[in-house]
């Protein structure tokens, strides 16, 4: 018989607000489920019993948001979802933690071990899901939303001709954030209202969440300020100042918010880049 040794490992949401710690072990098996929320949030479960997991930090940021196949709990200064239950099914009550709030969890290195659990996929009947905003559907290539579906977007590419990223780092790991890179005139974003957005380190980039649900559906680019430059040598000026414009008019967008998107068609392009650097304030 083959004794499993376990682990303490800390996890977190990204601002730190909500904190615990875990027993896991390196054979663990990691659950992806097929429901529409964990799949817009990029979800990474692992099943934890009462005595495998302690809470050792709770500011009260959790937010509940229930669909009729789970219970999730995610940050509301963040956006970080941290964890949830089911109401019914094979995994009926049992506490699911996010592998991705995992602290030195690689979830690229988890892929290769995670079972599908597939669950009846009716979850956003629930949900108000993409409302109808008149737009042409011949300009309109791709539709994406939240999962209540109070935050939604149209993006006028075809995803096929834009580059699609994904890394590891610190914010993006918890958020699962695939991302792809249109021009704001590329781009519709109805529900703005609708959110709250997590700046962190130089603050260059905003994550928006749904208030809601806590989905991202996309974010914002402020960009360094323009005193960075003065800097520049005169001769580069202007091809560095042609390179700025052009990433301040880009208008990022989350692909799993996107609906009938295939991830697995996708090319993506991957930087491993961990979360070196990263650290939680006290």
């Amino acid at each position: 018989m083959t004794t499993v040794t376990k682990r303490s490992a800390i996890g977190n949401c990204h601002c730190g607000c909500f904190r615990f710690q875990i027993s896991i072990d390196d054979k663990t098996n990691p659950i992806s489920c097929t429901c529409t929320l964990c799949r817009k949030k990029g979800y990474i479960w692992l099943v934890a019993d009462d005595h495998e997991y302690k809470v050792v930090r709770d500011d009260g940021r959790l937010t509940d948001y229930r669909t009729n196949i789970i219970q999730d709990q995610f940050c509301n200064k963040c956006g970080t979802g941290v964890v949830a239950k089911h109401p019914g099914g094979p995994l009926a009550g049992r506490l699911l933690v996010n592998a991705r709030t995992i602290q030195g969890l690689n979830p690229f290195e988890l892929e290769s071990r995670i079972s599908i659990l597939t669950t009846d996929d009716n979850d956003m009947k629930l949900a108000g899901g993409i409302q109808d905003s008149g737009s042409s559907s011949d300009s309109v290539k791709h539709k994406g939303s939240c999962h209540c579906g109070q935050v939604w977007v149209e993006l006028l590419a075809a995803l096929q001709d834009l580059e699609v990223k994904e890394d590891n780092c610190s914010l993006c790991v918890r958020n699962a954030f695939i991302g792809v890179y249109p021009s704001k005139e590329e781009v519709r974003i109805h529900g703005r209202e609708n959110t709250f957005e997590y700046k962190c380190g130089r603050k260059f980039i905003g994550t928006l969440h749904c208030s809601t649900c806590g989905v991202t559906v996309f974010t914002n680019v402020y960009g360094p300020p323009l005193s960075v430059f003065d800097r520049v040598p005169p001769e580069r000026k202007e091809v560095v100042m042609a390179a700025y414009r052009k990433n301040m008019n880009i208008q990022p967008l989350n692909v799993r918010a996107l609906e009938d998107v295939d991830l697995a068609m996708l090319q993506i392009k991957r930087s491993d880049e961990g979360t070196e650097g990263y650290t939680l304030e006290d």
